[in-house]
């Protein structure tokens, strides 16, 4: 008798750019997929329950069950993707937690995306060991359980320092962010909430404005073909040499030299993911 293994933890990962199709595929796929919406809002369906999954929120797909798209996408939907078969790799607890939530809202949404950016990273330059990609799935399954847990308490979430990081993700594309304005809108002194800032968060409020925003155009660049003068902007910056500057000083290379060495990861076949899951598992 031939026994089969079981999927690896982990098949691949991805990004559904924007017009890629005008819906979500209609398919039954062997493998779980967690897709988090970085844009947009995505209409999917699992079997007969139906989500409408927003920016910065969260859909689980289990295997087996059929996904289809009940509704077109609109030109700015687009999400990252997690393929992976349930193995060691996700623990009891885990798998009890994704039991009991199928869709929610990421907490800490440019965490997840750092994670999502570090992992397509090692998956397009080859390096991205069986080991790494159990690492990668914990953590990002571990921001996703993390919203049970996110707190409410009414002290915290006033903090000056946390409604100054709230602020700028609500408004990081306008060009005319900046510290004064932050510290205006909240009624705070602009030094002190400089300072709590920085003791909370480790860096500068400009500093975390830039390194939002160029984590922004890094995935911009990966799932658009838009030019460096138009993600400049899209972003928040409206002088496109001072877009180039900061993006060389916190990514090493040009916004040109980035779009010539980061292609676009676009969705896979199913049947793809299908052969994806029995190469990576020998």
């Amino acid at each position: 008798m031939v026994r089969h293994s079981p999927a690896p933890p982990v098949v691949e990962a991805g990004v559904h750019t924007p017009g890629l199709m005008p819906r979500h595929a209609d398919r039954v796929l062997p493998v779980h997929e967690l897709i988090v919406v970085q844009s947009g809002v995505l209409p999917i369906a699992e079997d007969d329950r139906r989500f409408a999954v927003p920016r910065d929120g969260w859909v689980l797909l289990r295997a087996g069950r059929r996904h289809c798209g009940y509704d077109d996408l609109d030109r700015h939907t687009w999400f990252y993707w997690l393929c992976f078969g349930a193995g060691p790799a996700v623990d009891d607890g885990m798998e009890s937690a994704l039991q009991e939530r199928r869709t929610g809202s990421v907490s800490r949404p440019e965490r997840l995306r750092a994670l999502f950016e570090h992992l397509l990273e090692d998956q397009q330059s080859g390096i991205l060991t069986p080991a790494a990609a159990r690492g990668y799935l914990q953590l990002v399954l571990a921001e996703i359980v993390l919203e049970r847990a996110a707190t409410t308490d009414p002290d915290v979430a006033n903090m000056p320092a946390v409604r100054a990081a709230a602020f700028i993700a609500d408004h990081l594309t306008e060009p005319d962010l900046s510290t004064a304005r932050i510290a205006d809108a909240l009624a705070f002194n602009a030094d002190y909430l400089g300072r709590a800032f920085r003791d909370a968060f480790g860096e500068t409020l400009t500093d975390h404005i830039h390194r939002l925003r160029i984590d922004r155009a890094r995935m911009l660049f990966r799932s658009t073909d838009r030019s460096v003068e138009r993600i400049g902007a899209e972003v928040g910056f409206s002088d496109g040499r001072y877009f180039r500057r900061v993006f060389k000083r916190r990514v090493g290379l040009t916004p040109g030299q980035f779009q010539r060495l980061r292609p676009s990861v676009e969705e896979p076949d199913p049947r793809a993911v299908i052969q994806a899951t029995h190469h990576v598992h020998r």
